[in-house]
């Protein structure tokens, strides 16, 4: 099974989901991190050199090439939902982290990452943009919980639904 955990910058993509793959036996991979090193560049290097559509149409051959990847957590950028089509190639269950913007705020004000979006546009901008497409995205919606409740809300809603199609 792949897990694909999309939501807002800050909303604990990565942390949980290095977490999370591990209590699941499951490789992890922080999609950022890994178009980082394909390129060989920063995303806000790859944003000012490049674009973001072109940044994007990157970000969606790497879905393709995820398409192969079994028992594995990809954090995945917070805007691969900005591409409607990009909902076919999530070919997993789709995680929404839905954390309030206080929280988002709190934590991207003690981040070191930069954010190449946040430039331009304010996080209560980035969220009114997003939210309807993190919800019409998400198979499996996390509601402001701790890390561990949000794990074990993940885990049950898995186990759930695999005995439900045994």
């Amino acid at each position: 099974m792949k897990l694909y955990l999309i939501g807002m910058p800050g909303c604990g993509k990565s942390s949980l989901g290095k977490e999370l793959a591990k209590r699941l036996n499951y490789e992890f991979i922080d999609m950022d991190l890994y178009i980082e090193q394909k390129a060989c560049m920063f995303i806000d290097e790859i944003f000012d050199a490049y674009g973001e559509e072109w940044f994007r149409a990157f970000e969606r051959n790497i879905l393709i090439e995820f398409q192969s990847l079994d028992n594995v957590v990809i954090a995945t950028g917070g805007g691969i939902i900005k591409n409607k089509k990009n909902k076919e190639l999530l070919d997993g269950k789709c995680i929404y982290l839905n954390v309030n913007l206080d929280e988002i705020k709190k934590r991207l004000d003690n981040s070191d990452i930069i954010r190449p979006l946040l430039k331009e546009k304010t996080v209560e901008q980035l969220y009114e943009e997003r939210k309807d497409l993190y919800e019409y995205f998400a198979d499996i919606k996390i509601d402001n919980l701790s890390k561990e409740k949000a794990i074990a809300d993940i885990i049950e809603n898995i186990k759930n639904e695999e005995s439900f199609n045994n």
